[in-house]
């Protein structure tokens, strides 16, 4: 079967129907995906059967996966258990390794608080990441749509002169700066040198589109050779323009969806559900971009 596009949004994110991941999918199919996601950045496949080994194995077909870092739990250490076993596999839930709901005071729902501020997955990191890729596998009766920013149209829209002050400029990333801001999760010396912070351009081209796009949002703590807060008064200021309502996409789960975005140009947040009283489990698999180092340099 032919795989079928259905725009949700005037400018970017498609329903793509006709691949069925559970059973593997031919090159033509892999080939088709990638072309899908250079035009929409993001592409919904409904209905997708998936385990953790077979998103593993459909995801690996884009490069290599991240590893999914220990969070400290309720008393502090570093979880030496895992409710999701295999590590290639991001826990996006609000459960714990018991698959219990998270107790208020758990450090675990105060580090995945952090997620509903605009962000990027991984620019904290040299080798960022490009596609992310989300798995509903049991959603809340209401709320916890995410939310996606089209930061190609928001780069196109500005003004030329704004265009021009953002060329050459360099942010540093950091995830303990954006968890700082909200969640209230505090890293310990360890962490912080296990995940030092990152530097990447303020504007990068996207390969696949070869369209300019915003590399920003709220791991994005400073511009390099600039005063500390001119430059957080920029990002925030160009972070208000990304996210304007004509450039947001919101997609509301629907059990099954496989949600996959560009994160090179587009940016996401989580919105607020009942996470003390409903169950949400969602498995994430992040696709290291090896040309990363490159694009910054």
């Amino acid at each position: 079967m032919a795989l079928s596009a259905k725009p949700l949004h005037p400018l970017f994110a498609a329903e793509l129907t006709g691949a069925d991941l559970a059973t593997g999918i031919d090159p033509a199919t892999r080939d088709a995906i990638e072309r899908a996601m250079d035009e929409h950045a993001i592409v919904v496949l409904p209905n997708q059967r998936l385990d953790d080994d077979k998103q593993i194995a459909f995801a690996s077909l884009y490069g290599p996966l991240e590893m999914s870092p220990a969070v400290r739990g309720k008393d502090g250490a570093a979880a030496a258990t895992f409710r999701v076993q295999n590590r290639n596999i991001f826990d996006v839930s609000n459960l714990d390794e018991h698959g219990r709901i998270l107790s208020i005071d758990d450090q675990r729902r105060a580090y995945r608080d952090g997620n509903q501020l605009w962000h990027t997955d991984s620019s904290f990191r040299q080798r960022s990441a490009t596609w992310s890729m989300l798995h509903a596998r049991i959603i809340p009766p209401d709320g916890a749509d995410t939310q996606f920013a089209d930061t190609r149209a928001a780069y196109d829209a500005l003004p030329e002169a704004t265009k021009a002050k953002l060329e050459g400029l360099i942010a540093e990333h950091s995830i303990w700066h954006s968890r700082a801001q909200l969640g209230g999760y505090t890293p310990t010396e360890d962490e912080i040198k296990a995940r030092p912070p990152a530097r990447h351009p303020v504007v990068r081209r996207h390969p696949g589109s070869h369209r300019n796009a915003l590399y920003i949002a709220s791991h994005a703590s400073h511009i390099i050779g600039w005063p500390v807060e001119e430059g957080r008064a920029l990002l925030r200021d160009l972070l208000a323009h990304a996210t304007q309502p004509r450039f947001v996409y919101a997609h509301k789960w629907r059990l099954g969806d496989l949600v996959i975005w560009d994160n090179r140009c587009t940016l996401h947040r989580a919105t607020p559900f009942e996470s003390t009283t409903q169950v949400r489990d969602m498995r994430r698999s992040t696709v290291i971009d090896v040309r990363a180092e490159a694009m910054a340099g």
